[in-house]
């Protein structure tokens, strides 16, 4: 599988859960507070390499556990777990001649488009899609 056959099977799948993260994200911002310096979202891949990665959304701010605890059940916005017969959900596994840039790049696509759909107007705050690790060829983005 190449690189654009990979991003194609793992938009698919992000994409059926498009409903889900934008109802979690207009949740987030609904919480936003005078405190809350901005909103991230970051993309978590899986340190061996096999295409499994978490989305997580959290307020900066002063005291970040005062902060996002307000928004705690709707931080998780996406992840992918191991099960004993596979993944839940069934996102393809990364084919070893690419690097997790290519999931936190796709992951990064998604939320933006997901993002534009759910807010007509932005949030008060800035709004940043990254990977604390570093990876992605196109992050941090940001999103307002």
């Amino acid at each position: 599988m190449d690189h654009a056959e990979y991003r194609r099977r793992l938009r698919r799948v992000l994409d059926a859960h498009s409903e889900d993260v934008t109802a979690r994200l207009r949740a987030i911002v609904e919480l936003i507070g005078d405190t809350v310096e901005s909103v991230q979202i970051e993309v978590f891949p899986d340190e061996d390499g096999e295409g499994t990665f978490d989305v997580w959304a959290r307020f900066d701010g002063p005291d970040s556990f005062v902060l996002n605890k307000p928004i705690d059940e709707h931080r998780h916005l996406f992840g992918v777990v191991h099960h004993e017969t596979g993944w839940e959900p069934e996102v393809p596994s990364l084919p070893r001649d690419l690097s997790a840039d290519v999931v936190v790049d796709t992951v990064a696509d998604w939320i933006e488009t997901v993002w534009t759909r759910a807010f007509d107007n932005p949030p008060p705050v800035a709004v940043e899609v990254s990977c604390p690790e570093g990876r992605g060829t196109t992050t941090p983005r940001q999103l307002a």
